[in-house]
């Protein structure tokens, strides 16, 4: 896989120019238009995958595969895998005090909502820098390396082509993973972020030595994780089924991860379940019409359009 050329594709058009004084705001939710059946996949067909990542990254994950309990196992997989970095884990957890730990649920929230907008209208966009601008805000309250951030971006990068290997199933093509990868090495770029890989092999590697010589377990860390676990089967399964929901999500992990947080395995043949459950997944998206415009946010979080983007996310006690 050789390095890629970058671009300043930009599919939203930018808003118009607004007094320095007033605050960036959250935007109206996307219109729900399905120009036809196929409108989505006819699209991506259209598209360069890597010089249009950016709009190819959103219909893929926001559009075609973006219904939320599908993103909501994704992100969930993506944050429990921060938890076993004990650096990234003090920090997120904060001796019980962070919001992963006191507001679970508005916590998810919000950093959906954040990577739903970043999404819908590309990291290139105003809106989308404004949103990289808020997220790079409240991290810069945190002691937190720059190796620490190439990290958590690898687990949004990668988790696309990492959980799929663990079930031995493919979601997406080479072609759509590349444009995923390259979609948040801009983001990162545009957060400041320094020696990210040019290349998904490369990340790859990266991203398998930094657990080979970070991984560790805390208890701060498994809190987190099995916070994260509840959240996500309080969310999407009634009461009865939530185990399974836990099962399900810890299905998608891998050995390694689920040993160093000493979470259960997934039960015996859930695997195998769940990669058919993938395969019924994607021929159902085949067979149906495409989903309309549609971003994250619009099944996560309570914030209306117009919100001030200084009151999304953290806000100090």
């Amino acid at each position: 896989m050789s390095a890629y050329r970058q671009t300043s594709y930009g599919y939203v058009v930018a808003p118009s120019a607004k007094s320095a004084t007033e605050p960036a705001r959250l935007p109206a939710p996307p219109i729900g238009s399905r120009p036809s059946r196929h409108w989505a996949r006819d699209e991506l067909a259209r598209l360069d995958p890597i010089a249009d990542h950016e709009r190819a990254a959103h219909l893929v994950t926001s559009v075609i595969y973006g219904d939320p309990p599908v993103a909501g196992a994704l992100y969930t997989v993506a944050f429990v895998r921060q938890m076993a970095i004990p650096s990234i884990a003090r920090v997120v957890h904060r001796g019980g005090r962070g919001p992963s730990i006191r507001d679970t649920r508005k916590r998810n929230d919000d950093t959906i909502t954040i990577f739903g907008e970043i999404l819908r209208h590309g990291y290139s966009s105003p809106a989308g820098r404004a949103m990289i601008g808020r997220m790079v805000e409240i991290h810069s309250r945190f002691p937190i390396s720059n190796d620490q951030n190439l990290y958590t971006l690898a687990s949004l990068a990668l988790e696309a082509t990492r959980v799929p290997q663990v079930l031995g199933r493919r979601l997406m093509s080479e072609e759509l993973l590349d444009s995923t990868f390259l979609f948040w090495r801009g983001v990162g770029l545009e957060m400041g972020l320094e020696g990210i890989p040019e290349t998904r092999a490369e990340y790859l590697r990266w991203t398998d030595a930094y657990e080979r010589e970070h991984f560790g377990y805390t208890a701060g860390g498994r809190e987190v994780a099995d916070a994260m676990l509840d959240d996500y089967a309080e969310r999407w399964a009634p009461r009865p089924l939530r185990p399974a929901a836990r099962a399900f999500v810890r299905s998608l992990c891998d050995d390694r991860l689920l040993a160093t947080l000493r979470l259960d395995p997934p039960p015996r043949g859930a695997r195998r379940a769940t990669g058919l459950g993938v395969e019924a997944y994607k021929l159902g998206r085949r067979a149906l019409p495409d989903p309309p415009e549609r971003s994250y946010s619009s099944h996560y979080g309570t914030y209306a359009p117009g919100t001030p983007l200084s009151e999304i996310g953290f806000q100090r006690d």
